[in-house]
């Protein structure tokens, strides 16, 4: 076997292992809200690290198949498309509630230490709180235009920033602390720099 196949093999190892890692650790929830969204124990973690060891196209293409997995438990629990009314309201759901919002954690790529350079560990921090706030105003977009209708005597615009922001907050800061405490092991930093 070739070195090249030898490597893709290995890369696709290593993003299946830490994939089936997310999705587990999505099912161990902190605390579930009511509607939907829950604080869970870093579980888009791995998926980051994707990106950061293995750059853009593996940590897209794996974050990509946990919206699918976050998609198809949401249509297996099928308590959610019932509130939406119309095509247009499902495929807003459908892409800002799980597409969009999963999909750009492979983004955190951009953190990917260059050839020989060490791991950048604020910057690496930086860029997955930056995704995940990108993940909370993906969820804000479907709470304005699906979730508002429950906002009663409140802006739907404040409703889901504060809906969203009561699981999306810790979810963040758990997501940082964690991954602040994994690389501070020497250890961690020359799996990731050294592929």
């Amino acid at each position: 076997m070739d070195t090249n196949n030898h490597l893709k093999i290995r890369h696709l190892c290593e993003c299946s292992i830490l994939l089936a890692l997310s999705i587990v650790l999505s099912f161990v929830k902190i605390y579930e809200m009511p509607m939907g969204g829950s604080i869970t124990l870093a579980s888009m973690l791995p998926v980051l690290f994707i990106g950061v060891k293995l750059g853009y196209k593996w940590g897209l293409g794996s974050a990509f198949v946990l919206s699918l997995s976050q998609l198809a438990e949401a249509l297996i629990k099928g308590n959610v498309f019932v509130y939406c009314v119309g095509f247009s309201a499902v495929a807003i759901c459908v892409l800002f509630d799980y597409i969009v919002p999963f999909t750009i954690l492979g983004l955190s790529a951009f953190a990917k230490p260059k050839e020989g350079e060490k791991l950048n560990i604020a910057k690496m921090l930086i860029t997955f709180a930056v995704l995940l706030v990108g993940r909370f105003v993906c969820h804000y977009i479907t709470g304005v235009v699906i979730w508002g209708q429950w906002a009663e005597d409140m802006s739907k615009y404040l409703y889901s920033f504060l809906y969203n922001g009561q699981y999306m907050l810790p979810e963040i800061i758990i997501t940082v602390v964690i991954s602040a405490l994994i690389v501070s092991s020497s250890k961690v930093r020359k799996i990731i720099e050294n592929d």
